[in-house]
């Protein structure tokens, strides 16, 4: 095999949780992480060298696809050709350059198998601390910088998802971010999650960095208050923004929602997976 294509899936934070800021400068999480199927698709073909081109949108040279290929040519030696094709927006807390950092390593796996599982999830981690998730996906409890995975039993979310224009820096948000803050009920969640009660799951739905993203993006604020107006049973922000999901009862209300959401750069219809 010469070449192959994989869907990289954006993710969403059920729960996130803000522990303390460790001594390498990250911040210990705790957070119920979900797949779902809104995805960017990633094509590797082997190669000498390595060479990432994209559509969808500008990559910086520096891109999680190019370090990923760069950290497994590192240790075994093979190069590849990366094209993908980009559906996931940036700045947006659903975990897009880690899901294609994931797709490239799974990938390279693929056509060279040149690494076991563990030495790929060590890659992932140093390319970015979602990798480990994106690597596995599913619905896992993220601990630690987000590395330390726990496979959970869920039920299938009917989602609404929608970003801004403006997008948040996870770096400048973490950088003015003050602890402690508020947690998740993890226990209460990860009960209703595995009983697949959503009128349970509803209340618990909680992210410790939305008011801080409120107040560097209003309109993450205002697009969480339209969802629940438009009917959603719930509703958050992922990851560092500035995206917000509302869950809905089923696929048609969140479909009947969507063209009722005003101003917002992004807006699509997701199932967890």
């Amino acid at each position: 095999m010469d070449r192959t294509t994989k869907r990289a899936y954006a993710k969403l934070n059920l729960t996130l949780g803000v522990l303390y800021k460790r001594a390498d400068g990250y911040h210990a999480l705790d957070s119920i992480m979900q797949t779902i199927d809104l995805h960017d698709t990633v094509t590797i073909e082997r190669a000498r060298d390595i060479l990432v081109t994209g559509t969808g949108m500008v990559l910086p040279y520096d891109n999680t696809l190019r370090r990923a290929a760069e950290q497994y040519r590192a240790l075994t030696g093979r190069g590849a050709h990366i094209r993908v094709v980009k559906r996931i927006p940036a700045e947006a807390g659903l975990g897009g350059g880690s899901a294609d950092a994931a797709a490239a390593l799974n990938g390279l796996q693929e056509l060279y198998g040149e690494v076991d599982e563990k030495t790929l999830l060590e890659i992932g981690a140093k390319v970015g601390a979602d990798v480990p998730f994106c690597l596995r996906g599913g619905l896992q409890r993220a601990e630690g910088i987000g590395d330390v995975l726990t496979p959970l039993r869920g039920m299938k979310l009917h989602l609404l998802v929608a970003k801004p224009a403006a997008g948040v820096s996870t770096r400048k948000l973490f950088s003015l971010l003050k602890l402690p803050r508020v947690m998740p009920q993890t226990a209460s969640a990860l009960k209703a999650l595995s009983d697949g009660d959503l009128d349970a799951l509803c209340p618990l739905f909680f992210n410790a960095l939305e008011e801080p993203a409120i107040a560097l993006v209003p309109e993450i604020g205002r697009i969480k208050a339209d969802m629940l107006a438009l009917g959603a049973k719930a509703a958050c922000m992922s990851g560092s923004g500035s995206a917000v999901f509302g869950v809905f009862a089923d696929k048609a209300a969140a479909e009947a929602a969507r063209p009722q959401l005003d101003g917002v750069a992004f807006a699509r219809v997701c199932e967890s997976i």
